[in-house]
């Protein structure tokens, strides 16, 4: 299959990756979606590990099931662990072309904010201790594969959406002349 597409939203918990991910259209909006939040809420209780256990070895079988048939698809990562990058890895060696689309802010302390109010609003926890190693974690992951990325669009939404960064084609199109500072330790 001709142009298949991986679309990877990026980011610690609470930045907004799927707010984003709801604001896209075209080929991003019509590839196949697969969000362990999103199978979690359907399958059961985001307090209960064997729910999130059945709800990660789904979205494996269906990152799987994508990648043998050659379907775009677009899932979301805060960019911690090893399973992604070698994700990144098998989904380069099978020819997708891959899209980074990667939310920061300003500090854990404004996702921790946000996640006290998404769980107001009846969504799920992450303690503040994961929170604090999954931001430094995600930015230096981010580091380490922004360059086999096709396509990389960076968001700051430490306040609301500003794009900092745009590569097309492996080019930088558009770069920020205000660079917040967690952008600038990273890409420096």
């Amino acid at each position: 299959m001709e142009n298949k597409s991986f679309y990877l939203f990026a980011g610690v918990n609470g930045v907004g990756k799927t707010t984003l991910f709801n604001a896209m259209n075209g080929n991003v909006k019509k590839s196949f979606r697969i969000n362990s939040d999103e199978i979690v809420r359907e399958i059961g209780k985001w307090n209960s590990e064997i729910d999130q256990v059945k709800a990660a070895k789904i979205a494996v079988g269906l990152r799987n099931e994508c990648m043998e048939k050659g379907n775009s698809f677009n899932e979301e990562t805060t960019l911690t662990g090893k399973t992604i990058l070698k994700l990144i890895d098998k989904a380069r060696e099978k020819n997708y072309k891959l899209h980074l689309f990667y939310v920061g802010v300003g500090s854990p302390d404004i996702s921790k904010e946000r996640i006290k109010k998404r769980v107001a609003d009846g969504g799920h926890h992450i303690p503040n201790e994961v929170v604090d190693k999954r931001y430094e974690e995600s930015l230096k992951n981010f580091e380490k594969i922004l360059e086999k990325f096709d396509n990389v669009v960076v968001y700051d939404n430490s306040v609301r959406f500003r794009t900092l960064l745009r590569i097309i084609d492996k080019k930088v199109i558009k770069i920020s002349d205000d660079l917040p500072e967690w952008m600038e330790n990273t890409i420096n």
